[in-house]
């Protein structure tokens, strides 16, 4: 594990919030952070990629760069105390790795990001990687599902992010970068697609998705039938034949009264309290060995909302991990 630490810049300081009150700790107090602190112990590891080029390549709004920061900044400052009989995720060992060192290209970058997230999964840890644009997902699909036969793969998303590369891959190619990549040990029937809307699509990237086998869950779906039904389809569906699920969260997937803070935001989405219900399922899920959590902008947030939503992911899913 040693090895990582070279290709990762270590987290700010100034970001791990504490009220210096021992009767009111916070997520500042509790995470750890520092190489000469890691033990053996850890089971999540925060790793942040602030980087938007994938964005800038896509033509949306840059400025995503800055999400790992912004979400870090609120993810500090939360408690971990759970009203009801869930237990707390202070019971789960939490490390801040810091930030992947950012490359001369984007490849490059990816190249790293992938490294580490193989690192930490042959270490057992789960990490959770906070971005930076959604072209992350696919380096965290290479280190999540290097040497395994089968896996499976949930987008909660606006969009299905299955352009082609064109020519270069972009923060709307992962999911085809997955599926078409030589060696994938991910079956288009274990790829779900959650929350996908209307009018913001390709036609021709839904139907060659449905002709592959993959299954797109519409945000009317939702709608219909529940977000908790929709998540159990979903992970019914992912892990048919695959021991190891990777989520992708896109925050652009809640509607923009409530996460404006993002790449490319839709009035219509799902509500914070949908996200929410999917991060502690996640955590929940044994299967679940990777999440990550993107297209957080902080340049266009409104008093943080979207920051903050994206902290409470972090913390429903780290509470679903505690009540595994």
């Amino acid at each position: 594990m040693s090895t990582i630490f070279k290709h990762l810049t270590p987290p700010d300081e100034g970001l791990f919030f504490s009220r210096s009150d021992a009767t009111d700790p916070r997520m500042g107090d509790l995470a750890v952070r520092g190489e000469k602190n890691f033990t053996d112990a850890i089971t999540v590891g925060i790793v942040g990629v602030p980087v938007d080029e994938g964005v800038k390549r896509n033509g949306g709004r840059i400025g995503a760069k800055g999400g790992p920061a912004a979400i870090r900044q609120e993810f500090y400052k939360r408690t971990a105390f759970v009203i009801g009989k869930e237990k707390s995720p202070a019971t789960v060992p939490v490390f801040d790795f810091g930030d992947v060192k950012v490359g001369k290209t984007l490849e490059e970058t990816h190249e790293i990001l992938s490294d580490v997230v193989h690192a930490l999964i042959t270490a057992n840890i789960t990490p959770i990687v906070l971005g930076g644009g959604h072209d992350i997902a696919f380096p965290n699909f290479l280190g999540f599902s290097q040497g395994k036969k089968s896996v499976g793969v949930i987008n909660i998303d606006t969009h299905l992010d299955y352009r082609k590369p064109n020519p270069k891959r972009n923060s709307s190619t992962s999911f085809r970068q997955m599926l078409d990549h030589p060696v994938s040990p991910l079956n288009a029937m274990n790829l779900v697609e959650v929350g996908i809307q209307s009018f913001a699509n390709s036609n021709e990237h839904y139907s060659e998705l449905i002709e592959r086998g993959a299954t797109v869950f519409s945000l009317r779906d939702v709608r219909e039938d529940g977000i908790t039904k929709i998540l159990e389809l979903a992970y019914e569906l992912s892990t048919s034949s695959a021991d190891s699920l990777y989520i992708s969260f896109d925050l652009d997937a809640v509607h923009s009264a409530d996460a404006p803070g993002v790449s490319a935001p839709m009035p219509t989405g799902l509500t914070p309290e949908e996200f929410l219900t999917a991060a502690l399922f996640a955590g929940k899920r044994r299967k679940t060995k990777l999440i990550d959590i993107v297209e957080m902008n902080p340049k266009y947030d409104v008093d943080g909302r979207t920051a903050k939503l994206a902290a409470l992911a972090m913390m429903y899913f780290l509470t679903g991990i505690a009540n595994r």
